[in-house]
């Protein structure tokens, strides 16, 4: 195993040596053996051990800067990408691609963090300033002149998948915040031998690093994560800005599914940082959240709760004998437990209804046939939600909504209608309490204040004033806030697009 420290000390050995030259040649000869041997026989002198591993990540450090990189003040890294984010358009199987450009700059000495972040996702604009000043953290966000502290965004946090992201940022971790590397044999990569280096970083996440055994430049970084699975980093194109080498491109996979690819890459060492710890004195602050960590329960109306934590949320409707229920499948058996106890009553879900396609509304929705609830959807979402189905089922366990048509079922009625966000989405409508349940399209954690108005919440606006129903009250089943109708009316009408300010640079490529 390789202590990080020792990495000075090493590189004062090599450069002393005269046997470095046959040391590489004998090293490489055994790198190309090394494949024919089975595993059980990698296993070495502890010494040995050491000096290999070792041997490598000194060379990784002086691949991309050596003393420049680890023992550099500060750094600003340039990361501008696109990609698909499967599961999330607008149509069934049609790829919905998303624009996200950030700036990070890091102040290791005082552990600060700034990041500039522009995303354009759907028909969204964000653009954000986060700052953590060795304390806290803050999100300034610039199109509406509005702040909010976020406690639970530590330094760590701040920016990590963009240091994920940046061969140079993990190349300096195998100094700074290595726990323990293990050499566990040669790939061939693009025709040439990369030596693999499994990492464990302080924090207990851990990586597989393809370095080119003749440059010490990191190729590819694998990761195998316990809920997304196989995560995979090809770097290319390395350049050198002042002494420093950085991947112009990344390419980066899940499951072998491209999600992003490089539009702009760069990176600064110790730059200018005195703006980039600077917030904004004319910003207001968004205003008290709400922060229901653990499970919650609401009564939003006779025979209608509201339960669960974080976002995982699920509605119930009750009836004279059994509940409709629509939210998060996920959650469903901890939510539903939760309602019987609340009501003393143990009345089955006859029904659960999933409003649109996206990943979060399939996930759990096996959970949901096991209880032995009938899925409700609309005739446009009934391939993709059958073929997310791992139990088995059959046509009796779907109620299908026909296209544009009302639907009645049980006391409320469902429309199928095209939002912004998904072009069949079905509205659910309680006419006794003139209430509307919808995902995604009005959300806030603020418990009392304007919510950030956008153009998925206008359209949908529209979309509600065209069914011409009397409604009152509004709630978004993925929070808390219940808004009402005129509230809601007078905020999209007065709705104006946001435009990215000229003087920022972040907003211009991609």
């Amino acid at each position: 195993m390789h202590n990080p420290k020792s990495y000075q000390n090493i590189k004062k050995r090599l450069r002393k040596s005269s046997f470095i030259p046959f040391i590489k040649q004998k090293l490489a000869t055994i790198s190309c053996v090394v494949l024919l041997i089975p595993a059980s026989t990698y296993a070495h002198d502890k010494a040995t051990a050491v000096s290999q591993e070792s041997e490598i990540i000194s060379k990784v450090i002086n691949a991309y800067g050596g003393d420049a990189l680890i023992n550099a003040k500060s750094i600003k890294v340039l990361d501008y990408n696109k990609g698909p984010w499967p599961g999330e358009s607008e149509i069934p199987g049609e790829p919905e691609i998303w624009r996200i450009n950030e700036e990070l700059i890091i102040d290791f000495e005082n552990k600060k963090k700034g990041l500039l972040s522009y995303r354009a996702p759907r028909t969204t604009l964000d653009l954000e300033k986060w700052i953590h000043d060795g304390k806290k953290t803050v999100m300034y966000d610039i199109l509406h002149n509005k702040y909010s502290v976020e406690e639970w965004a530590s330094y760590e946090w701040l920016g990590s998948s963009l240091i994920r992201s940046s061969d140079t940022l993990q190349a300096r971790r195998l100094h700074t915040d290595l726990k323990s590397a293990q050499y566990i044999g040669n790939e061939y990569y693009r025709g040439k031998v990369h030596q693999k280096l499994a990492i464990t970083l302080s924090s207990g996440t851990q990586f597989t690093y393809f370095i080119d055994i003749t440059s010490g430049l990191i190729r590819k970084i694998q990761r195998s994560h316990p809920r997304i699975g196989n995560m995979l980093y090809v770097f290319s194109n390395h350049q050198t800005v002042n002494k420093v080498v950085f991947a112009q491109d990344l390419n980066f996979f899940i499951n072998g599914t491209l999600r992003i690819t490089s539009v702009e890459r760069n990176i600064e060492l110790n730059p200018n940082i005195t703006r980039a710890f600077k917030g904004f004195d004319n910003f207001t602050q968004w205003g008290d959240t709400f922060n229901y960590s653990d499970l919650h329960i609401e009564k939003r109306a006779d025979g209608v709760y509201q339960v669960g934590k974080g976002r995982a949320l699920s509605v119930f409707i009750e009836h004279s004998d059994y509940y409709i229920a629509l939210g998060a499948a996920n959650a469903i058996e901890n939510n539903f437990a939760e309602i019987k106890k609340r009501t003393h009553t143990d009345k089955p879900i006859q029904y659960f209804i999933v409003t649109h396609h996206h990943n979060a509304n399939l996930q759990g929705l096996d959970k949901v046939l096991a209880l032995g609830a009938k899925l409700v959807f609309s005739d446009a979402h009934k391939s993709v939600i059958t073929e997310s189905l791992s139990s088995k089922h059959s046509a009796d366990d779907f109620v299908v909504v026909p296209d544009r048509t009302p639907f009645n079922i049980g006391n409320l009625t469902l429309s199928d209608i095209a939002t912004a966000h998904a072009q069949h989405y079905l509205l659910v409508y309680f006419p006794k309490h003139k209430m509307v349940f919808a995902e995604d399209h009005y959300v806030t954690n603020l418990k009392t204040a304007k919510p950030r108005i956008y153009h998925d919440m206008v359209r949908f606006a529209q979309a509600l004033d065209e069914l011409n129903i009397d409604v009152e009250k509004l709630i978004d089943i993925r929070g808390w806030r219940q808004l009402n109708i005129a509230d809601f009316k007078r905020w999209t009408r007065d709705f104006t697009a946001k435009t990215c300010p000229k003087d920022y640079a972040v907003c211009t490529k991609g």
